[in-house]
């Protein structure tokens, strides 16, 4: 619960209190739980892709329809992409989280060399990827593979080097958005009206019939971001009922765009499922946020939390013409080469986050931050006596 307030402590104090006090405790601590969320996230929407989705590309990866090998594997399978709004609600709450109290120049600094030296690596893999076994997937051209490693592939209007990437704009477009607040300091009631008017403008923008406004805002998604960033405001002050209004209203929300996904539609799945699965994702997040699940703390959680983005990267495009490569030469069932893709691409993912991501993100950080400090350091012209002007 949040600390009470003092008599003589100004009322506006109350929003900077966090429910833990202290350096070592101040809402930014790492949680174990997140990173195995995280993971499986990743890991049920590789899932999807592999096992349902296994039409994709120029081949038909195991044969046969994906119904007549895995079963009733395959249906559950089929609701896989219900890792993608968990993913969104994380990156809200990791987001709230990690840029608290930072100038907008810091933030922008860590989103950098936390998103882009994974992503160059997965983009110039898959690339060789594709290059090399063009029979599944066709490698994209010179200019696309350029606008794809700036992460800018889909405002230009250029061929992704793999579909997955789509979430990745939506990501940034969040962190576009979120530096409105950190514009004027991160504080409760400035969060907290920033996730109100996001919600507002996002259903409103309905009535407007604007492609680039529902772009601008989200539309569809917005919720879950917005329900993130108010479970971690729940995490760090306490219950309050604003907050739970906000979550409510997200998944109240959610369970009215998800419909429209386009996978449940063409293939006639129960809708059903998803809306226990999506509700399912609130509710785990929630006793995150409450601290019902700070007894998980095994380190394993945070090894695979590390392996999540570069998984999600390459699982798609890699994982299709590893499988199939793999089932020319050999004789295992689905289900085992399947399991055994999912720890070897596991493994890949590990190899980049400790031979690219953490030998090069705080160099990057370094450099960034040193021509940071040297463009602030430069002096402002001064007008010259008499002039009109500098």
């Amino acid at each position: 619960m949040p600390r009470p307030v003092t008599d003589g402590q100004p009322r506006h104090q109350k929003d900077r209190q966090p429910r833990s006090a202290g350096p070592a405790n101040d809402g930014r601590r790492r949680l174990p739980a997140l990173d195995g969320l995280r993971y499986l996230a990743a890991l049920s929407v590789a899932v999807f892709h592999l096992v349902a989705g296994g039409e994709d590309g120029l081949v038909n990866l195991w044969g046969r329809p994906g119904a007549d090998v895995f079963g009733v594997g395959y249906l559950i399978a089929s609701y896989g992409w219900v890792g993608v709004p968990l993913f969104f609600m994380i990156s809200g709450f990791v987001i709230c989280m990690s840029s608290w109290n930072r100038s907008p120049a810091e933030y922008a600094v860590s989103r950098f060399v936390r998103l882009y030296p994974a992503f160059w690596a997965c983009v110039l893999l898959t690339t060789l990827v594709t290059i090399l076994h063009p029979d599944v997937f066709h490698p994209v051209g010179f200019r696309a593979l350029l606008a794809n490693l700036t992460m800018l592939q889909d405002p230009l209007g250029t061929p992704r080097v793999d579909d997955v990437y789509w979430t990745l704009w939506l990501e940034l477009k969040f962190y576009l958005l979120f530096l409105v607040v950190l514009r004027r300091g991160t504080t409760y009631r400035r969060v907290v009206g920033f996730c109100l008017a996001w919600t507002i403008a996002s259903v409103l923008a309905t009535e407007v019939h604007q492609p680039w406004l529902d772009a601008l805002l989200i539309r569809g998604n917005s919720q879950y971001f917005i329900a993130g960033i108010a479970l971690y405001l729940i995490h760090r002050y306490g219950s309050r009922p604003v907050l739970w209004t906000l979550v409510g209203s997200s998944w109240a929300l959610s369970m009215y765009y998800y419909a429209g996904n386009p996978w449940q539609t063409v293939h006639g799945h129960s809708y059903a499922p998803s809306s226990a699965l999506i509700t399912a994702c609130f509710v785990v997040l929630a006793l995150l946020a409450l601290g019902k699940l700070d007894r998980l703390r095994w380190r394993v959680l945070t090894v695979l939390g590390t392996a999540t983005y570069p998984l999600y990267l390459l699982h798609r495009v890699a994982g299709f013409t590893i499988v199939h490569a793999l089932r020319q030469h050999l004789t295992a069932s689905p289900v085992v080469l399947l399991a055994g893709l999912l720890v070897a691409l596991t493994g890949v993912a590990l190899l980049i986050h400790h031979l690219v991501e953490r030998p090069l993100a705080p160099r990057l950080k370094a450099a960034l931050t040193r021509s940071r400090h040297a463009v602030g350091a430069v002096p402002r012209p001064q007008p010259s006596p008499g002039s009109w002007g500098p």
